[in-house]
């Protein structure tokens, strides 16, 4: 085996910083790739956040439904357009691995899939349509030539792995510009009094991975993604990330 080294690189929008073993080989279906997430918006400290992903294999797509659907109602996420019809993130030259894992990585979803070299998937289940044979996941990544990333509606899938937390801790982050922007209902307000009864009620819901609250509205909204719309980013609310 080839030796590896450590690389890193940054990408615009969600603000992570991303580390991770890259092998000159061109791909290593059983390998377990570590990527270190930290995200340079917190108020406190700086929280990293070690994340595995690990590829599955390769698996046919359609265009109606999609095989990973996670953006379907999403029109920006990471500072990247999510495209309408597809509910995928696209970029001729900057598609790889650690790019699509760390737009998935927002979301907390379970899987990503890259497909045709350039479109970034990320979903809660995979498979709908069946695996084909590797042959059919050739496509060089846009981003990186030593990558495979799909192709014609196929998808090179890879299970994303979040360390085990506290699911009743919180951590206080500054805002910045919100990353993630929906259509779909990823917001819930919720009454409460307090920042603790706000916090509870994060803790009841499995799909809530964080929280605003306004001392000043007495207001607690609890949110799908771990960062807020632009209504909920203002000097008057303050954000509550869980684990």
């Amino acid at each position: 085996m080839k030796k590896q080294k450590l690389s890193t690189s940054r990408f615009q929008g969600p603000q992570l910083l991303q580390a991770s073993f890259l092998s000159s080989e061109m791909f290593r279906p059983a390998a377990a790739l570590l990527v270190l997430f930290c995200a340079a918006l917190l108020l406190t400290c700086v929280t990293c956040r070690f994340v595995r992903f690990a590829y599955l294999g390769c698996y046919k797509d359609n265009s109606s439904p999609r095989d990973l659907n996670g953006l379907s109602e999403v029109s920006k996420i990471g500072g990247f357009a999510v495209h309408f019809s597809s509910g995928s993130v696209r970029t001729s030259t900057e598609m790889s691995h650690e790019l699509c894992s760390g737009i998935c990585f927002l979301g907390e979803f379970r899987y990503f899939g890259m497909q045709n070299s350039r479109e970034c998937y990320c979903g809660n289940s995979y498979g709908s349509h069946g695996l084909v044979s590797e042959g059919n996941c050739s496509a060089v990544c846009s981003g990186n030539p030593m990558q495979k990333c799909g192709g014609y509606y196929r998808n090179s899938i890879f299970f994303l792995s979040y360390p085990v937390s506290n699911s009743n801790t919180y951590k206080v982050v500054k805002q910045s510009s919100p990353p993630v922007t929906s259509g779909a209902t990823s917001v819930w307000p919720v009454a409460a009094q307090s920042v603790e009864d706000c916090l509870l009620r994060c803790s009841a819901r499995a799909d809530c991975r964080a929280a605003v609250f306004s001392r000043q509205e007495l207001a607690c909204h609890l949110l799908e993604f771990v960062y807020p719309p632009g209504q909920l980013s203002g000097p008057e609310w303050t954000l509550f990330v869980r684990g």
